[in-house]
């Protein structure tokens, strides 16, 4: 691909000195219910599942109220990404210890490494409808 420059044109835009707030502080103190999910993988070519159950789109594992504070807990085996739908959470900690560097910051997405990893998440502002909470990848064939 080629661009090609055929004018010149005044640069109006500005550089906020902030990108963006940080956003509501959430403390575990401020959660409401702990959830547990535990993934795991089909053995021998049968359906993953979490908590035990094999997949159903009709089934609810979950339903927090708009605006609710919860500490998940996703364990499993093996290692595969879990993605919350709609929601952003902060990692508390891995296998019972602090999170890593690669934990800091919001995240909608972590890598479960087959343990324990706890996290925060406040449910809200987006209320959702239609797709599922919680989303697992398998690079597995």
């Amino acid at each position: 691909m080629r661009f090609e420059v055929t004018r010149e044109e005044a640069d109006e835009s500005e550089i906020p000195d902030q990108l963006a707030t940080k956003g509501e502080s959430q403390t575990p103190d401020d959660a409401e219910i702990t959830r547990r999910f535990d993934f795991n993988a089909g053995l021998f070519g049968g359906m993953s599942t979490i908590n035990g159950k094999e997949f159903d789109p009709y089934r609810i594992d979950a339903n927090p109220r708009l605006g609710e504070t919860e500490i998940w807990e996703l364990s499993g085996d093996p290692a595969h990404p879990i993605h919350l739908h709609l929601v952003h959470f902060k990692v508390l900690s891995r296998d019972g210890d602090p999170p890593g560097p690669y934990d800091a910051g919001w995240k909608d997405t972590i890598f479960l490494e087959g343990g324990t990893v706890r996290v925060l998440a406040r449910f809200g502002p987006y209320r959702g409808s239609t797709c599922s909470t919680v989303t697992t990848w398998s690079t597995r064939t």
